[in-house]
């Protein structure tokens, strides 16, 4: 059981023996360092001894990355992981390139081959208790390019220029009319007349060399621009050439805490949703039915005795506002619990930060098989737990059971 120094032929201008099978193990969230991917592990002793009966020698290889548990460490540690495969294969150019990695190890993993040749990808990747991070757009933001999703955000806010023009024509209709005062007859005439003419020139203007730039400026800082780049950024691409083994114990802790973490953005986004959509329809419900009621009432008023024309419209009118602040305010209730929930997913034991308004755009969750557009084979395999591994919690028991370890052997040994 060899241990290979990755780059170690670049770094010291010559190359070393080719291996015949080298294994690249990379450690999960808060674990740089892990025991597991040391000499003399259960996990390096179980492979080797097992990959042995196969008349199979490997060489282990390590990589470490930061560990944080955030977004951005791990889409920083895929472009690192990538770079120290170029070195790997380098060094060892015909070995047949395996990877082993527990919890988000196994994101790392996946998002590295983003970054490399497929002729450079691994032949297999077998992930321990990963949970499979996404981040599912709504409506057809999936079908957008940053650039189009940027051009789009223009478009929409030209009603900006519109409001621009709006008041420009009314701040010059008021500074005319008083200018007109006095020395012309139908003074405001005249001034809503220039004011037309004023708020006409004005909007093209504004919507050329003003809407562009503050457009861009705020889409910079947009929850639908950060949501587009999450979802950019922790997707898996196609694989072609590489086998994907998962494998995963029922009831991780892993798992189960960010499930649950899930549902708590989930749940007030789907509330949220049906509240504005509800309050919506009621308001316009009272909006277009409202003045219809307050016409026929008026016609009553006048054949039916005692009929009062005047409460009804009252009442309308106490309805339709107390429609419009109960929802406003129930909406906020939501999105301000939502807020509050994203804290918790931002927790060191969660997702990760994540800016709250990403919530708005994109579902960002965690499954149990990678959502891999194209791969030579997946399998995923949840195992019954077993009692004898070490280490208290099932999520860090996965590399020490020795039925998964073989299995994974096995597994090395003939996918080709």
């Amino acid at each position: 059981m060899d241990t290979l120094a990755p780059g170690a032929g670049s770094r010291h201008g010559r190359r070393r023996e080719s291996a015949a099978l080298v294994v690249t193990l990379v450690h999960g969230t808060f674990a740089k360092g892990a025991l597991w991917t040391k000499e003399g592990s259960t996990l390096r002793g179980e492979i080797a001894t097992a990959l042995g009966e196969h008349e199979q020698h490997v060489a282990f290889d390590v990589f470490e990355w930061s560990g944080r548990n955030t977004h951005k460490a791990r889409v920083k540690a895929g472009y690192e992981l990538a770079d120290h495969i170029r070195k790997l294969r380098a060094a060892v150019p015909d070995c047949r390139h395996f990877i082993v990695a527990h919890s988000h190890g196994g994101n790392v993993a996946l998002l590295a081959h983003k970054h490399l040749p497929v002729e450079l990808h691994a032949l297999g990747v077998a992930t321990l208790g990963t949970p499979f991070l996404h981040a599912r757009l709504r409506g057809d933001l999936a079908l957008h390019s940053m650039r189009s999703l940027e051009r789009e955000a223009i478009r929409e806010n030209q009603i900006a220029a519109a409001m621009f023009a709006f008041a420009m024509t009314v701040a010059t209709t008021v500074v005319f009319g008083n200018y007109f005062e006095d020395s012309l007859a139908n003074a405001w005439y005249w001034a809503f007349a220039v004011g037309l003419g004023v708020g006409y020139a004005s909007r093209p203007l504004f919507q050329r060399f003003v809407t562009p730039h503050l457009v861009r400026a705020l889409f910079r800082i947009s929850g639908k621009r950060a949501a587009k780049r999450l979802a950019d950024a922790i997707s898996f691409e196609p694989m072609p050439q590489t086998h994907v083994l998962s494998f995963g114990y029922p009831r991780d802790e892993a798992g189960l805490l960010l499930d649950s973490l899930e549902m708590t953005t989930r749940a007030p986004t789907w509330a949220m949703d049906k509240v504005l959509g509800l309050g919506l329809i009621a308001v316009a419900v009272i909006v277009f039915v409202g003045p219809f009621i307050t016409f026929a009432s008026a016609a009553l008023e006048s054949f039916v005795v005692g009929f009062d024309a005047e409460r009804v419209g009252d009442f309308i009118a106490v309805v339709g506002t107390a429609i419009i602040i109960g929802t406003a305010g129930i909406f906020l209730l939501f999105g301000a619990i939502r807020y509050v929930a994203s804290l918790l997913r931002g927790h060191p034991a969660g997702f990760g930060w994540e800016r709250p308004s990403i919530h708005n755009w994109a579902d960002v969750g965690a499954a149990p098989v990678p959502e891999i557009p194209e791969t030579k084979s997946m399998l995923a395999e949840t195992v019954p737990y077993h009692t004898s591994a070490r280490g208290g919690l099932r999520h860090s028991g996965l590399y020490e059971d020795t039925r998964i370890l073989n299995a994974i052997a096995y597994w090395i040994a003939h996918v080709r």
